[in-house]
């Protein structure tokens, strides 16, 4: 059965609560992505807060999956800001991930502009290249709005790439907001790329908003379902995405439980 992680700023921006808390909770596995503030997402934490998760992770009480720096939010026309991406925040992702003992790292897929399709498989195919020769896989999120929104997209798009280290970070919820019907049909087309999925819930009518699990659209017990009979992966991350913050993932939590305790019980 699955490892269950939550991305550490669901429970709380504070490292150090997060990880109270998630301890208390039974939970090992954690991503990082903002720590002390929604500013200062990884690898610009403060050297403190690194310092602290380090020690956890060398005392074999925490393990940390994935880092998720915020890659590629950007359009792919903004040439700037994606030679900063590439040039500093990549190599400084890279560092502070060997020194955490991670080997995956989440991006995304750019913010659509109108730019070829083409453009943005080169930029992702040279990355990955990189992300390779320093022994990282990288994981595109999906996200509505983006070129990689859907299953159906993010797959065509990575085999394209071509990259045996680049996956994908699958997000049911995300492929929702950009109007796919999650599960099955985004999940059978991405389901051979996937690195990590992150759960939540959500709903596109009258808006893209997220929710609780369950409270949505997304097929939740038929997805993890079909993780589970596909050995596609033995861990999951809970992206809350819903206020009150600490409560919502605890009962995220408690509904992820309940849905994989149903389908060990039927023999699924």
């Amino acid at each position: 059965m699955f490892e269950i992680g939550i991305v550490s700023d669901e429970i709380s921006l504070d490292i150090r609560e997060a990880f109270e808390i998630g301890l208390k909770l039974g939970i090992r596995n954690y991503e990082l992505r903002c720590i002390g503030s929604y500013d200062k997402r990884v690898p610009f934490a403060d050297e403190k807060d690194i310092d602290f998760i380090l020690r956890g992770v060398s005392s074999g009480r925490i393990r940390i999956t994935a880092l998720s720096p915020g890659l590629f939010k950007i359009k792919p026309s903004d040439s700037e800001r994606l030679k900063f991406e590439i040039g500093e925040v990549l190599p400084e992702t890279f560092k502070l991930a060997r020194k955490l003992g991670v080997e995956k790292i989440i991006i995304f897929g750019f913010v659509r502009d109108g730019t070829p399709e083409e453009f943005v498989v080169e930029i992702l195919k040279d990355v990955a290249r990189y992300a390779y020769e320093e022994k990282f896989n990288l994981a595109i999120e999906n996200e509505p709005g983006f070129y990689c929104d859907s299953g159906v997209n993010t797959a065509r798009i990575l085999e394209k790439a071509g990259a045996v280290n680049l996956g994908a970070n699958w997000d049911p919820a995300n492929a929702v907001g950009s109007g796919e019907f999650a599960f099955p049909i985004g999940y059978e087309r991405i389901k051979n790329f996937i690195f990590n999925i992150h759960v939540k819930d959500a709903v596109n009518q009258p808006e893209f908003k997220c929710l609780l699990v369950g409270d949505g659209s997304v097929n939740w017990f038929g997805q993890l379902k079909a993780i589970i009979h596909d050995k596609v992966l033995d861990n999951i991350t809970i992206e809350t995405h819903h206020l009150p913050l600490i409560e919502s993932t605890i009962e995220n939590l408690k509904r992820v439980r309940a849905i994989l305790k149903a389908i060990e019980e039927l023999g699924e």
